[in-house]
């Protein structure tokens, strides 16, 4: 290479290498309206006058219907969101666009754009979180009744309502609609007005910013308002946790739709067939929701390893924070998207879970009926290991023998079935009737279904 070549080469290898403008433009909409409002502030410290401000806003706003049209050009040598938009803001107002900067740097300027994107954001996920449940809840609801096995160990436990199994997975959304909001809360804060790191020279009027973009409170220190970002990790977080619960939820629909179980039948459109094996109905869609984990789990260490041992206060290393937290959303929100159609889709095949709720499952039941008529509960739980192992070296269960032979077996008369079974747990979070009823109920008050 001659020189200029050289010269060409290392400036592209370093512009391409700093360059963030590929994956922060998302955040186009949120830099504008924070501009927009601060131009309003600047005018009220005479730094803009009242018609230069109004300039600011139409230029900005043009931008914006730029963007959205398609018709903004991105410039990589502009390296970020913010340079581009006030380097367009240049060229459609003039000189008078280098006053939006005044008091105002890029680390307190992203600090606050990414917090408006990421609550946006957050209010879209719970949305899908609440569709999820919904679906959730009226399969429980439709569902109501059917009795099937419940599992330890994968192994068949005591026997529930399948409605009781479907409302745990509420549960567990529950819990993450209240994590979102946590996390939302603690992301609330205005941090424009922190400047690169000691706050702003200029009398900004920060609530006056707070109320306009929509933050509840102001914070209390600049140096670690603009070298924060435990708001990305703890959202890049509370993605994982869920998406855990989405794989655990994924897992259950691949074993369930196996001829193994034959519990659910998947719809037609989240299920393959082989390349090779005609009969096949693989269950992708579910497998993929439970590989895709792994990016999410990946995001959150990432985002973690980043700040680990980083000094006070800004440093570059904090543009490596979007792209994890950005593509966390995305697989997030598109998982979540995909498994709404799947349970809403999905039709469970009542007979094979009522007959699979079989063998041994009556057992606990056995030692707490002998233990109700006096007998120590281990001893009881001894008796009745001793008579399951007698039968499965017989190739037998509980579920073979008449009442009579059951009665002669355990030397006391017992009456027990699957029904009396769950309907004898009648505590609060039980799965009798009487309380999956009562929990399909308050779900769908919360639900307002």
């Amino acid at each position: 290479m001659d020189n200029n070549t050289d010269k060409v080469f290392s400036k592209n290898l370093f512009s391409n290498f700093s360059s963030s403008i590929s994956f922060d433009k998302r955040i186009y909409k949120e830099d504008i309206e924070l501009s927009i409002a601060y131009s309003k502030v600047l005018e009220k410290i005479d730094i803009f006058t009242s018609e230069e401000q109004k300039k600011i806003e139409e230029g900005l706003a043009l931008i914006n219907k730029e963007i959205e049209a398609g018709k903004f050009k991105w410039r990589d040598d502009l390296e970020d969101i913010h340079m581009n938009i006030e380097s367009r803001l240049h060229d459609l107002v003039g000189d008078i666009a280098g006053k939006i900067h005044t008091g105002k740097s890029r680390n307190d300027q992203v600090a606050t754009s990414l917090r408006m994107y990421l609550k946006t954001r957050i209010d879209n996920i719970q949305d899908l979180i609440r569709n999820l449940e919904i679906e959730v809840v009226n399969k429980a609801d439709i569902n109501f009744g059917i009795i099937m096995p419940s599992y330890t160990h994968l192994q068949k436990a005591q026997p529930i309502l399948l409605s009781h199994h479907l409302m745990a997975y509420f549960e567990m959304l529950e819990r993450d609609i209240s994590r979102f909001s946590e996390c939302k809360n603690r992301m609330d804060e205005l941090i424009l007005g922190s400047g690169a790191v000691a706050g702003s020279f200029y009398d900004i009027d920060r609530d006056f910013l707070a109320k306009e973009l929509g933050f509840s409170r102001i914070n209390k220190n600049s140096i670690d308002g603009v070298s924060d970002r435990d708001f990305i990790l703890d959202l890049a977080n509370c993605i994982t946790t869920s998406m855990m619960h989405l794989t655990r939820l994924s897992e259950e629909l691949i074993l369930w739709s196996s001829e193994e179980f034959n519990f659910i039948n998947l719809p037609d459109n989240v299920v393959t067939t082989s390349s090779m094996m005609p009969q096949k109905r693989n269950p992708d869609y579910p497998e993929l929701i439970r590989g895709k984990f792994g990016r999410t789990l990946g995001n959150s260490v990432s985002i973690i390893t980043m700040l680990k041992a980083l000094p006070l206060s800004y440093n570059r290393d904090m543009q490596e924070d979007k792209e994890p937290i950005f593509d966390s959303i995305d697989t997030y929100i598109s998982s979540i998207e995909v498994m709404i159609e799947i349970i809403k889709g999905s039709n469970f095949n009542h007979k094979v879970i009522t007959d699979s709720a079989s063998g041994n499952i009556l057992a606990t039941d056995l030692a707490d009926i002998l233990t109700m008529k006096g007998v120590p509960f281990r001893e009881s739980h001894i008796s009745i290991s001793k008579l399951t192992n007698e039968l499965h070296k017989e190739g037998k269960s509980i579920s073979d023998l008449s009442k009579s032979e059951l009665s002669k077996a355990l030397g006391e008369e017992v009456d027990i079935d699957n029904n009396k079974s769950i309907n004898s747990r009648n505590i609060v979070a039980g799965t009798s009737e009487e309380r999956v009823k009562e929990e399909i109920k308050s779900a769908k008050k919360i639900l307002n279904i």
